[in-house]
């Protein structure tokens, strides 16, 4: 048995989104505050919370918004106008959940908040005795169960939560001296709004079809009783220092320790000893004997005040196996014996405590699984307090265990380390489109899609293992074809126009001229903003205008993309120029933008002819004698190469002749402090474009 499916609709920032489940482990990754830990604690409370009570951050922000402006006005109206409470509530209810007979008017509700289920077994080794009631389609290719949890609203709540707050609310409404300018007033009263409706909001569940149009209530508490779900929350407390009391580790030990056989016996023969022990040592009459003797004068001055009626107090010892038994437990720890020494359990930091406290969960929870429910077992961010090599093995670890132990889980994290330890197939992308609204990506269906591609395919699968990871929890990214373009960006990230690029997760992918189209369908997966940056590699012995303009780029990228969307037509150089002239170079629906070298940029064909052609106001092709070639470097610093031949080149000659030196020039560029000056158009206006 095994939870396939999940679809949350209108929770928090997931207005509507689908989870699928591989049938050991799957890899939730994505940044923070992309709604990661939104699902596992939906997830938490439906299964094992036994009231599941929605708060008004649950709600997706522009839901709650929409809906306030269509009530607010019912209630000030309500509110201001009439004078009869109970008719204001009569008429409030009636209007928000469409009961009035006569108008017959929609109700006004909030979208409802639910999780959609699907359930697959094997009708070969499954038992489905717990779940046989809950069969809607008797069609015998289809083995799956679904469900459907949902929060709807009820009238008669609504009415008796808005009777209670009745007087708060008309106090408020009072006070409006302007009810289009009291802003703040106004924003008090909706949220006051907002949290009665969601008070009112009911747990249901019911057994549905495979279209889930066709629901029967159950009992919400059935449907939770048909898992066996158990997560470990991001926020666990680990013991790092000697002071420390929690001894996390030596009572998750304990308790796996306690199913052992052996270990029970020891622990039920233990009191038993000690209390023989005890009696024989005659220690419980030593205890009484100097306690006799320790407060006889305080005895003796409390038996003045009362006549002499006090008897002998002593103090005795009530020896139970119970009060043995906890003392054992008290005094137990986990320890490591590292070269014939005993170290406390925060003795190797919190890294390899947090990972034995996560393999112990684990062993705990693998007793606990029933084959007539479905069991999961969720981790939230195992990296934690772990480095880099750390969590990559971990990771690969934790794949392995579960699919060893047929273990079904999620795994959330934010580490490129995890990311690499997985397969593509059991990834999916939790992902923010905006401050308000995320969604979730299976490249389950990702890799499904490229299969038939082998190429493609084999570039995935090959990318995946060296840069993807960085790809996945990026706000923005740049291909680039050499280290002096990251240089540059680098650099152009100080400078305060720019500064936004340091304030957002920016990838940085090294991908040559003739594979960054591979890419493309990436980038309308993810739909990640893109800045392809390329050379538009003309024919080198193109030096006059009209050459450079009849002539046609070697780049495959610049070639493919712009075939995409001219009938597959094969681009000059002029017809790039007015591409990029008229925008259409931002291209997939406007998450990527291609910048390559423009008419602006002095006809170059590369970055580092853009560069000097900026610097010293002239095209590519323009030529100069050898020797103000000279004396312009020694002007500028700058280190590029000059033929010795005493001849006229242009920056194409320079450029052609310094082809092994350009990093050297471009730590040139930075060191002197040219690289505004040297920045490129159509790199600039590409980063530009990248951190609106």
């Amino acid at each position: 048995m095994i939870l396939k499916r999940i679809e949350v609709n209108n929770y928090r920032k997931f207005l509507n989104t689908a989870l699928s489940f591989d049938e050991d482990i799957t890899l939730l990754a994505g940044a923070n505050n992309s709604g990661k830990t939104s699902i596992i604690e939906l997830m938490e409370h439906i299964i094992n919370s036994t009231k599941t009570n929605l708060r008004v951050e649950d709600i997706p922000v522009e839901n709650s918004k929409e809906w306030l402006d269509k009530v607010y006005p019912l209630f000030l109206n309500s509110f201001t106008q009439i004078h009869d409470n109970e008719k204001v509530i009569h008429d409030i209810v009636n209007s928000i959940f469409g009961l009035d007979s006569i108008t017959e008017t929609e109700p006004i509700l909030l979208p409802l908040t639910n999780v959609k289920f699907t359930i697959d077994y094997d009708p070969q080794n499954d038992d489905i005795r717990n779940f046989a009631d809950y069969i809607m389609d008797f069609d015998p290719t289809n083995h799956s169960f679904y469900f459907e949890y949902s929060f709807e609203p009820t009238a008669s709540i609504f009415g008796k939560v808005l009777a209670n707050d009745f007087g708060k609310l008309k106090l408020r409404f009072a006070q409006l001296t302007d009810p289009d300018s009291d802003i703040l007033k106004i924003n008090s009263i909706k949220e006051r709004i907002l949290k009665l409706y969601v008070s009112c909001l009911v747990d249901k569940c019911f057994f549905t079809d495979k279209q889930f149009s066709n629901r029967n209530e159950i009992e919400t508490k059935s449907f939770k009783k048909l898992f066996n779900f158990h997560n470990i929350c991001a926020g666990r407390s680990l013991d790092d220092q000697n002071g420390d009391k929690h001894k996390t580790l030596s009572k998750d030990m304990i308790t796996l320790t306690s199913h052992n056989k052996e270990w029970k016996s020891l622990i039920e023969q233990l009191p038993d000893k000690i209390l023989q022990r005890l009696e024989a040592e005659n220690i419980t009459s030593l205890v009484q004997e100097t306690s006799i003797n320790g407060l006889s004068d305080a005895i003796s001055s409390i038996a003045q005040t009362n006549g002499g009626n006090t008897g002998n107090m002593v103090l005795n010892m009530d020896v139970s196996e119970d009060a043995i038994r906890t003392l054992i437990m008290q005094i137990t720890s986990a320890k490591y014996l590292v070269d014939n020494h005993f170290l406390n359990e925060s003795s190797q930091g919190l890294g390899y405590s947090n990972m034995i406290y996560i393999l112990v969960q684990l062993e705990n929870y693998k007793l606990s699984i029933n084959s007539l429910l479905v069991n999961m077992f969720f981790i939230e961010e195992p990296e934690s307090h772990m480095h880099p090599q750390m969590q990559n093995v971990f990771g690969k670890y934790l794949r392995k265990y579960y699919q060893m132990q047929k273990i079904q889980g999620l795994i959330t994290t934010h580490s490129s380390e995890i990311v690499r330890a997985t397969d593509m197939k059991n990834l999916r992308i939790s992902r923010s489109f905006s401050n308000f609204k995320s969604d979730i990506l299976d490249f389950y269906d990702f890799k499904d899609e490229i299969k038939n591609d082998p190429i493609i395919d084999n570039f995935y699968d090959w990318f995946f293992e060296v840069g993807f990871s960085e790809v996945v929890f990026a706000d923005r990214v740049i291909l680039y074809e050499g280290d002096t373009e990251r240089m540059l960006i680098r650099k152009i990230a100080t400078f305060d126009c720019f500064k936004k690029l340091n304030q957002l997760y920016v990838a940085f992918v090294q991908v040559g001229g003739a594979y960054a189209y591979n890419y493309k369908k990436l980038i309308e997966f993810l739909k990640v903003k893109t800045l392809i940056i390329t050379d538009l590699d003309y024919d080198k012995l193109a030096k006059t205008e009209n050459q450079i303009q009849n002539s046609f780029t070697t780049n495959a990228t610049l070639k493919n993309f712009y075939k995409d969307t001219h009938n597959n037509v094969e681009p000059n150089v002029s017809d790039l120029y007015n591409w990029s002239y008229l925008g259409g170079n931002v291209i997939l629906d406007g998450h990527a933008y291609l910048a390559y070298q423009g008419k602006d940029d002095g006809y170059s064909r590369t970055l580092e002819e853009a560069m000097l052609a900026k610097h010293y106001n002239v095209n590519a092709f323009t030529s100069k004698n050898r020797s103000s070639w000279v004396k312009l470097r020694s002007n500028d610093n700058l280190k590029y190469t000059i033929p010795q031949k005493n001849a006229r080149y242009c920056i194409r000659d320079i450029v052609a002749h310094t082809s092994n030196g350009k990093t050297d020039f471009m730590y040139s560029v930075i060191l002197n402090n040219y690289t505004e000056q040297l920045l490129p158009k159509y790199i600039e206006e590409g980063l530009l474009w990248l951190i609106q």
